[in-house]
């Protein structure tokens, strides 16, 4: 993604500029500090969506509007924000915070859920943490924490910044954790036809197995004609009593599988009444361990006591229902039998009755020996489709744990060797004792710890923009608030020279005149900024006001 342009414009003091950037390195420069080189930087970022807490004292957003221009390969958008709420390309349909997080992310075409600390459970996130890699602020990022207390809104989230990283790196395990689930998924169903293979092997075995057909009696004073009338209705009630049990057999599935339910939510229940929060029990269905999360997840419910109780009533009624229809299935039943078995006695009032009997009960039987084959095929083929997914899903899951590992391992070592390197650079600061990813307080204090954090910042960047398939653009707001020695300075801006300023996806960084000599390199777009840097509105600026003309 590139940043194009920002307008900002103060409606409130009359006073209006645009600033236009680069593609590459865009730096903001001016004589001295407190001229406004933060209020662009940080009002670039806020533009975006990220939570700005600390503005300087004569910066009144609330008395502004801001429109960024972005292009994310190819595709451009005006983002207009007044205060909470987003414009995009002028559209009169306003965006709040979290919709418009949304649409930044399809924009960018990323997705990013991470876990919730209340309840535990994946949640969208907003712009601050879209931008959470990306963005360094003057005022909170210096502070001694690596990126974790850079935005007050990151507090929402069990392990915000580590689950960020993991996804713009492609190791998170969000995808794991989803295979699982369909595999966990795959297991009950395959659980549920293994009962239903043993029911119908069940009632098969009563039936004959299949031979040739007995031959009515050449004897017979049956006419042809009474014969297929009657085999014809025997058929008709065959055919009806099967459909009766096959109701028979899935309703009692159904009935089974909400009770086995209520047993596995009655156990949550008790659990949660325990106020236990780490549950681990064996799933009733396949006999796997399941957390209390996973049970969560299978269920589809919040982590609610509330929920599953009324899950449990919910499925009570169901069973009632259950039970009521298992009650009128054979009932009906019982009606198709007796009515079979008055054409059975009718037909004892004809000659050879026993050759006739044992021609229609033979017929009878096979049929019904042919529909469970044919059930017990139908089943048998579905479990082997079923056992094929389960295969084929867990080969996913260990490819996709061998991928994240490989990754990890060379992110790892990139980062082992930049760590060796910047303490080479430096030589006065050690950062082998921090590992990959502790997000922890960084000890030190004065230049010794801006000089850690800014190696720490400038390795991760560099980490992602090696590893991650999304660009978006670096910023990094001054590093230096108070006088350092020159040879301090000429080392930590050589540092970024060498380390920070040369992506080739945009980034933007601030710095005064006074430090622009330990800059060798020429290829940078520098923004001169002088106070203040909003001008006042006319005659040659109003034009500017037709960026906003769209959004009231």
């Amino acid at each position: 993604m590139i940043i194009e342009y920002i307008v900002i414009y103060d409606y409130i003091n009359g006073r209006i500029n645009k600033f236009d950037f680069d593609s590459k390195t865009n730096i903001l420069i001016s004589d001295g500090n407190i001229v406004g080189k933060s209020s662009l930087m940080k009002s670039i970022y806020f533009n975006l969506g990220y939570s700005i807490k600390v503005w300087p004292e004569d910066w009144c957003i609330d008395n502004m509007m801001f429109q960024l221009m972005v292009n994310n390969e190819g595709v451009r958008h005006s983002i207009t924000r007044h205060k909470n709420l987003f414009y995009i390309d002028g559209n009169q349909e306003v965006l709040n915070e979290k919709e418009y997080s949304l649409w930044f992310q399809k924009f960018l075409n990323i997705s990013i859920k991470i876990k919730k600390k209340t309840p535990k459970e994946l949640s969208d996130v907003y712009s601050s943490e879209v931008l959470l890699p990306f963005y360094i602020d003057q005022d909170k990022s210096w502070s001694g924490y690596l990126f974790s207390k850079s935005s007050d809104s990151f507090g929402r989230y069990n392990s915000c910044v580590k689950d960020i990283f993991d996804i713009y790196f492609g190791i998170s395990n969000h995808k794991i954790l989803k295979l699982e689930i369909e595999k966990s998924e795959r297991k009950s169903e395959l659980t549920t036809l293994i009962q239903k293979l043993e029911v119908i092997k069940k009632l098969g075995k009563d039936y004959t197995e299949l031979k040739e057909p007995l031959k009515m009696s050449e004897k017979s004073e049956l006419s042809e004609g009474s014969v297929n009338e009657y085999l014809n209705r025997i058929n008709i009630l065959t055919s009806s009593t099967m459909e009766i049990n096959n109701k028979l057999l899935d309703n009692d599935i159904m009935i089974d599988e909400l009770k086995i339910e209520n047993l596995e939510l009655e156990k949550m229940k008790k659990k949660y009444e325990e106020n236990i929060k780490d549950i681990n029990h064996t799933c009733t269905l396949c006999n796997s361990k399941l957390t209390i999360e996973q049970s969560v997840r299978r269920f589809k419910i919040r982590n609610n006591l509330y929920e599953i109780v009324y899950i449990i009533e919910e499925n009570k009624k169901k069973l009632s229902q259950f039970e009521e229809k298992r009650i009128a299935f054979r009932n009906t039943k019982e009606e198709i039998l007796a009515e079979q078995k008055y054409y059975e006695e009718q037909s004892k009032n004809y000659k050879l009755f026993t050759d006739i009997e044992s021609y229609i009960e033979e017929q009878a039987n096979q049929k019904l020996a042919l529909s469970y084959l044919k059930m017990e095929k139908d089943v048998i083929k579905r479990k082997f489709l079923i056992d094929e997914e389960i295969s084929g899903i867990s080969k996913d899951i260990a490819k996709k744990k061998r991928e994240i590992k490989k990754k990890r391992d060379a992110i790892n070592q990139k980062y082992l060797y930049l760590i060796n390197e910047y303490e080479k650079y430096f030589k006065d600061i050690k950062l082998s004792d921090i590992k990959f990813y502790d997000f922890k307080e960084i000890t030190g204090s004065g230049i010794y710890g801006n000089k850690i954090l800014l190696a720490l910042y400038t390795l991760y960047a560099n980490l992602i923009n090696e590893f991650s398939n999304y660009k978006i653009p670096f910023a990094m707001d001054s590093f230096i608030k108070n006088e350092i020695a020159a040879e301090q300075g000429k080392q930590m801006f050589a540092f970024l020279e060498e380390y920070y300023l040369t992506f080739q996806s945009q980034s933007f960084f601030s710095i005064i005149e006074d430090n622009k000599k330990y800059l060798i390199k020429e290829n940078y777009h520098f923004i001169n900024l002088s106070k203040p840097i909003l001008n006042e509105l006319n005659a040659q600026n109003e034009n500017l006001l037709n960026f906003f003309e769209n959004v009231k």
